[in-house]
């Protein structure tokens, strides 16, 4: 039952963050980046079910403003405080998707779905002691961020 719970879980998730933050527009075709990772291959299916026939899904390799970029919390976060830290600007183009999912979940959603996972990014410590201490601080830590870099 539990990993049944993962994969609707994301999937609750991705629908949120798309209706809240209007993240597809109207158009019929909707861009996503292929890097290759797992989190594309979670967001292809995830879209897939979301949006079944009524919008056409095509991969694209180049980043353009309306391309979904398919990521994952740790690596937001991972990003953000690298360029807080060293005082650097945050800026990309295109529109984040998976960006409030945990890694472990989406490598649960992957082995339920019989996903390929592929390799483990490499975290960073600190991030992950703190949480290992104070549970949801990456939520926490995310949302922070986001605030700085919008």
């Amino acid at each position: 039952m539990k990993t049944q719970n993962i994969s609707t879980k994301i999937e609750k998730k991705t629908r949120k963050s798309i209706r809240v933050n209007r993240k597809i527009k109207k158009e019929k075709i909707i861009e996503l980046l292929d890097d290759g990772s797992k989190e594309f291959r979670v967001a292809k299916l995830i879209l897939k079910n979301i949006f079944g026939k009524n919008k056409k899904i095509r991969t694209v390799k180049k980043i353009s403003k309306q391309t979904l970029i398919p990521t994952n919390l740790d690596r937001e976060i991972k990003e953000k405080l690298n360029c807080y830290l060293n005082n650097k600007t945050h800026k990309y183009e295109g529109i984040k998707i998976l960006e409030n999912i945990l890694e472990d979940e989406i490598i649960g959603f992957c082995k339920t779905n019989k996903i390929k996972i592929g390799t483990k990014e490499k975290r960073n410590d600190l991030i992950e002691a703190v949480e290992k201490l104070q549970p949801r601080t990456k939520y926490a830590l995310a949302k922070s961020l986001e605030k700085i870099f919008p």
